[in-house]
């Protein structure tokens, strides 16, 4: 189902991940959810089994890290979800958000969960914080990697 874009991560030298450092355990994704409150889209399921995370342009596409490890990584997205939470200008004004990629330049990008489609898919959002516009950037996480792949190799 993701074999184009796996494709395209073997070949590229934009983004550096590394394979077989994704989650290790079904029940990391299992307690994530339960905090969240819903289910993680299947394609970002897909990347954080397969790949773990990735650094690219100053920034990491979250994961999901162990548990009792969440508290100390930046990496991961029960970590970043927790400290928006504790932000009140965040809460009030971006209740659908979760962070997903925060690159190192004046966007950040997230699942918009107020949105989910029939295969259970959240669009990825931009936030372009030098001119307040959030924008749709992706329809899935799997389109928002293919696009980040193809605009920075």
């Amino acid at each position: 189902m993701y074999e184009q874009l796996a494709e395209k991560l073997e070949k590229t030298s934009a983004i550096r991940w590394h394979r077989g450092r994704g989650v290790k355990n079904e029940e990391w994704i299992t307690t994530a959810e339960s905090e969240l409150g819903f289910s993680l889209p299947p394609s970002y399921l897909w990347w954080i089994r397969e790949y773990g995370n990735a650094y690219l342009n100053g920034g990491w596409i979250l994961t999901l890290d162990e548990p009792e490890h969440r508290d100390i990584t930046d990496a991961d997205l029960i970590y970043m979800h927790r400290l928006n939470l504790e932000d009140e200008y965040r809460k009030e004004h971006f209740p659908n958000r979760l962070d997903v990629y925060t690159p190192d330049s004046d966007e950040q990008y997230f699942f918009d969960i107020s949105s989910r489609d029939e295969q259970g898919e959240f669009p990825v959002m931009c936030h372009d914080m030098m001119n307040g516009i959030i924008d749709v950037y992706a329809p899935t996480f799997a389109a928002f990697l293919e696009r980040l792949l193809d605009e920075h190799s």
